[in-house]
């Protein structure tokens, strides 16, 4: 049973190695998408400050409001993204905290199987000491993701006509997006550190089903014989 603990604990540490990879695939799309919505908010801003500046007012305001309108698009995506990235977060606390609770069942009489325990019980805590740092920088981002997404939605076809109200939309959503883009890339380093952690818990949790499959296969291929049978008789006796 205790080898069945052991396999299973080592199912579970690849389960988070695979979480906190997707987490991380996650928080890089995260970062295109801010990144790709602020360079489309400095579009809107330079018309609209053009708009102040020339007669074609209508024009530049107009073009404004498209960039806005791609912006809401972008920021559409957002809201997805980080419900995406909770759900890895979470996959990877509960895969680390069945790893844990499996690992202190262990069989470690073995003194092989008790050292690689030993390795990899440390570095499967960091990796969830890591991913609990990371949902703080998760929640932050995503309400600084909605106050920008609501930012954009505020801006209508009406709301172009008045460029106060649009330069207020445009610096608010512009403050929240940079807000989200630091949380973001703060929790890019967390994640990192918590991917680097998992891919050596993973490469440890790999020996560890190495030997024991290697251990069972021994144990099947070289039955113990019964005490309670008598030995072999030599022919000559």
């Amino acid at each position: 049973m205790t080898t069945d603990n052991t396999l299973s604990a080592a199912d579970a540490v690849f389960e988070a190695e695979q979480a906190v990879s997707r987490a991380r695939w996650v928080v890089e799309e995260l970062q295109e998408t801010i990144t790709s919505a602020l360079r489309v908010l400095d579009d809107a801003e330079l018309d609209s400050a053009k708009a102040k500046l020339s007669e074609r007012s209508s024009f530049y305001l107009e073009a404004a409001g498209e960039h806005l309108g791609r912006l809401r698009t972008r920021c559409n995506d957002m809201p997805e993204l980080t419900r995406d990235l909770f759900a890895h977060l979470n996959r990877a606390s509960q895969s680390v905290t069945d790893a844990r609770t499996l690992l202190d069942l262990a069989d470690t009489s073995d003194l092989v199987m008790a050292s690689e325990v030993a390795q990899l019980k440390p570095r499967i805590a960091v990796v969830g000491e890591m991913v609990a740092l990371a949902k703080p920088f998760a929640q932050l981002a995503a309400q600084h993701v909605e106050t920008a997404h609501q930012a954009s939605r505020d801006v209508t076809a009406m709301g172009l006509l008045e460029p106060v109200s649009l330069e207020r939309s445009i610096a608010t959503a512009g403050k929240e997006l940079g807000r989200a883009d630091e949380d973001v890339r703060l929790l890019g380093n967390v994640v990192d550190r918590a991917a680097a952690s998992a891919r050596e818990s993973a490469g440890i949790a790999s020996e560890i089903t190495d030997n024991a499959s290697r251990r069972m296969s021994e144990q099947s291929r070289d039955p113990i014989t019964s005490p309670s049978l008598p030995a072999p008789r030599s022919p000559g006796r």
